[in-house]
């Protein structure tokens, strides 16, 4: 039903620019760009394709101008702004809206009331429409990656095609090389793995929409807080579900939880960062061993997780070439400099005893966890729309599709802290 009321209100805008009836269009089906078609070939027969370029560089030079204007009045800082918008940026919104309408041939659109304006011509093919709808994207795509997480520091990256569930495995070991003696044969062997997790996306979104009211009081700082403020809850909901899933220890692919004794991944020294208990968590690391053999791994310590609670503490002891709990200042810190610290406020609260929890994850390629994007796109799509019959201004849609999984048991450590 919105599908075929945003093809009737198109197809009606495209004809009334061009004094043509669109009932016969919209009462055959056609598409809008089956009427763009046709109102050319009959510019072309009519032998006046001229004045419609002329038209369409004018309205592409004012749009240029018009979005870089909204945006330095916004606030964004906009490196090489399009000729002319810095005259164009005391616009106000009404102000920009009739210009635009008065390059696209609305006649009277300096005496059009606010309501005429927006519940007749400011459809989402529309000039002011289109420079609202690119601003409001620009904002979005900045604060997104503006965005204050750490999740990215330390995760593994993946991407997925579709939505239906990925099945992964643990590979493990291939048999050890036999001597072969003097015309001997080789014998056979088969690879040891085991069944890993299942990888899926799931969708993420929310709409939200510039009111009637917002365009008539020239509210520009909706376009500049509002998509902002929905691209910074879009990658940090992200990060949350990370270190949720971190904290919480839910139980993986094996049944186990992911921190488990007889994953050999916690920690027997609860203690804040110390040598002593570093030492016991890097041994723990190295001596995992591949899934259905007896080879040891060796995975090296990368990352050093951390709640806020104990960043300082954690930069103290990464930071400091002695040991600071031995008086002896010839004592040396085997770990000087050797992890990098993450620290992240979503692991303060994730558990009754989350201030004082803390990890050792291996380097990104072997992170613990695996964070998926749709065909590896990250960041999130955000679509103007028509609004509902009925309701006057302006509607996005934000959504993303991701999926965080626990990929490895092997290559974190848990620290359960004092």
């Amino acid at each position: 039903m919105d599908t075929e009321r945003q093809r009737t209100a198109d197809i009606t805008n495209l004809c009334r620019h061009f004094d043509l009836e669109p009932d016969e269009y919209i009462k055959d089906g056609k598409s809008v760009e089956d009427v763009r078609a046709a109102i050319i070939e009959k510019q072309m027969k009519n032998g006046r394709p001229s004045s419609v370029g002329i038209i369409q560089d004018e309205g592409d030079k004012f749009r240029d101008a018009a979005r870089d204007g909204l945006a330095l009045r916004i606030g964004l800082d906009i490196e090489k702004p399009a000729e002319g918008a810095k005259d164009l940026r005391g616009l106000s919104l009404k102000e920009m809206a009739k210009e635009t309408l008065r390059l696209e041939g609305i006649p009277n659109a300096a005496r059009l009331s606010d309501d005429e304006i927006l519940r007749q011509y400011l459809t989402p093919t529309s000039l002011f429409t289109g420079i609202m709808d690119q601003t409001a994207r620009t904002v979005f795509e900045k604060a997104y990656t503006d965005a204050e997480t750490t999740y990215q520091l330390w995760t593994k990256r993946g991407t997925l095609k579709d939505f239906r569930p990925t099945k992964t495995y643990q590979v493990g070991t291939a048999g050890e090389l036999l001597e072969v003696p003097q015309n001997g044969e080789l014998k056979h062997d088969m690879v040891n793995a085991e069944e890993g997790p299942q990888r899926q996306l799931l969708t993420f979104g929310r709409q939200f929409s510039m009111s009637r009211q917002a365009f008539i009081n020239d509210d520009v700082d909706f376009i500049s807080t509002i998509p902002a403020l929905y691209a910074q809850s879009a990658r940090l909901g992200i990060n949350r579900l990370v270190y949720q899933l971190l904290a919480k220890n839910p139980a993986i692919w094996d049944g186990k939880t992911l921190f488990h004794t007889e994953h050999n991944n916690i920690a027997a020294v609860s203690s804040v960062p110390t040598v002593e208990a570093l030492s016991d968590m890097r041994i723990k690391m190295r001596n995992q061993k591949a899934a259905g053999g007896q080879v040891k791994l060796n995975i090296p310590s990368k990352f050093m997780i951390v709640p806020t609670a104990l960043e300082t503490k954690a930069g103290q002891f990464i930071g400091s070439n002695v040991d600071p709990d031995q008086t002896n200042p010839n004592i040396k810190n085997p770990f000087f400099n050797s992890l990098q610290i993450v620290s992240d406020a979503e692991l303060d609260d994730a558990t009754g005893n989350g201030a004082k929890e803390w990890y050792i994850t291996a380097d990104k390629l072997r992170s613990p966890i695996q964070v998926d994007f749709l065909n590896g796109v990250d960041m999130p799509t955000i679509v103007m729309k028509q609004p509902p019959a009925g309701q006057l201004g302006y509607m996005w849609d934000i959504y993303i599709d991701y999926g965080v999984t626990i990929v490895d048991y092997k290559t974190v450590v848990k620290n359960n802290g004092q």
